[in-house]
């Protein structure tokens, strides 16, 4: 049976790097309890339950029969950073502590103290803050009756008396600086020497595991953000980076960006092993003349040299972006043109007068005989036979004009009313036909 969290895109990391195991039943809570796009970063313990982080905060699973979960938006507010044996980290949820430890992604707990701000000592939210307070109260009136007096004195002071008691309060406070877009090492180091603790965190939605000291990356987002007061001494300060090479996101977890690199000369196989470690494994080879989109499966593209591509060169954009690569084959050229198709034969017309290739003869048909216009004698009631006129004689045969020997009936003849005799010695004379046209027909007369 197969692992739901290793076959969903938003908590296949943990289902691999992960040491702990959750049941069947946290896994379908897990999976119902996840939004669209947000990922699982690392899984803790936390007593007997468990704490998942996700790129959007912190999910706690109590009752280990029928799990429920407790949603922690950011930041987390950390009561202790990582201590023990087992780097726990404390972090306060509704006024009670969680000690989550265990996560194989996060064994110093780094992920957990980007997603969150250490508690001041003297914090009220921490635990027990108020008890210890009045107790201090009843154990210090005098100084307490101080405290009072010089309130009051300086909220009767004029409003161009500096206030002393609030300047002093504020004197520890210091604004953070602002590191966006400057070397992780360096921010680092500069933040280090301002007294801050450091921590470090991938700005996208990769969730990439991100030291402080991580060479060639570059600080995109930073928590506190700068320009706020914070007191450095017990404050954490939360660099989220990418590499160098790589644009920022447009916000913080957002979609990871990368510059599209120049593929066109390159092989296939070189090319897309260049995508894949940006990121992009959206690729569709097509082939560069005809356009048809080819199939890796079929036939081997490795060697096939790039002549276009779509996203174009230097342009940023999203590692879920769809790359197009053209491709010609080995010792092919990107620019020769495209084989034409053989042309379809030509269909066969007649032949033009005074070619050699004759069409076939038409059939004759036998036309009909006409009766005589000089007494009604119907022309061609003789034995011979009918012809189209095609063919005749000089001596009247050819066109029937006049007294002429040699004709056949059913010739063509003019004009009408002239004699002939037909080739057997039978009286002839031109009739019209019915059909318009003169023709020999027999001579009863």
């Amino acid at each position: 049976m197969s692992d739901p969290l290793a076959d969903d895109p938003r908590t296949a990391t943990v289902a691999s790097g992960e040491s702990i195991s959750l049941s069947d039943s946290h896994k379908k809570v897990l999976l119902q309890e996840l939004g669209v796009g947000e990922a699982v970063r690392s899984v803790y313990h936390d007593g007997w339950g468990y704490a998942v982080l996700t790129g959007k905060g912190l999910l706690l699973f109590r009752n280990l029969l029928a799990p429920k979960v407790t949603r922690v938006t950011g930041p987390l507010r950390i009561l202790r950073s990582a201590y023990g044996m087992f780097n726990s980290v404390e972090i306060l949820v509704e006024g009670k502590p969680h000690k989550l430890h265990g996560s194989k992604l996060d064994p110093t707990g780094e992920f957990l103290e980007a997603a969150g701000r250490l508690l001041p000592p003297g914090s009220p939210l921490r635990p027990g803050g108020g008890k210890r307070t009045s107790t201090w109260i009843r154990r210090h009136p005098v100084s307490v009756v101080v405290m009072a007096a010089a309130a009051l004195v300086a909220g009767l002071s004029g409003p161009g008396q500096p206030d002393a008691v609030a300047r002093g309060g504020t004197d520890h406070a210091a604004v953070v600086p602002d590191f966006r877009g400057a070397s992780l090492v360096t921010a680092a180091a500069t933040a280090r020497l301002g007294s801050w603790r450091v921590a470090a965190a991938d700005a996208s939605s990769a969730y990439r595991t991100v030291s402080a000291s991580q060479a060639d990356w570059r600080v995109c987002f930073q928590n506190p953000s700068p320009g706020e007061r914070a007191r450095p001494y017990n404050g954490t300060l939360t660099f989220y980076a990418v590499p160098e090479a790589e644009p920022c996101p447009s916000q913080l977890d957002g979609t990871r960006r990368v510059v599209m690199p120049d593929l066109v000369g390159e092989r296939f196989d070189a090319a897309s092993r260049t995508l894949a470690a940006l990121g992009l494994d959206r690729v569709t080879p097509f082939h560069a003349h005809t356009g048809q989109r080819l199939d890796d499966r079929r036939q081997s593209l490795a060697d096939w040299q790039v002549c276009r591509q779509q996203p174009e060169a230097g342009i940023e954009v999203p590692v879920t972006t769809q790359v197009d690569l053209w491709l010609i084959g080995p010792d092919a050229s990107c620019t020769a043109p495209s084989p034409k198709p053989k042309p379809k034969p030509k269909p066969k017309s007649e032949s033009a007068p005074g070619s050699q290739a004759t069409s076939q003869p038409k059939p004759r048909t036998q036309p009909s005989r006409d009766s005589a216009s000089d007494g009604g004698t119907s022309g061609g009631s003789g034995d011979g036979s009918w012809d189209d006129g095609s063919s005749g004689s000089s001596d009247g045969t050819s066109g029937g004009s006049g007294t002429g020997s040699g004709v056949d009936f059913g010739q063509f003849c003019s004009p009408i009313g002239a004699t002939a005799t037909t080739s057997d010695g039978r009286p002839a004379k031109c009739f019209m036909g019915k059909d318009g046209a003169a023709r020999w027909g027999y001579r009863s007369g």
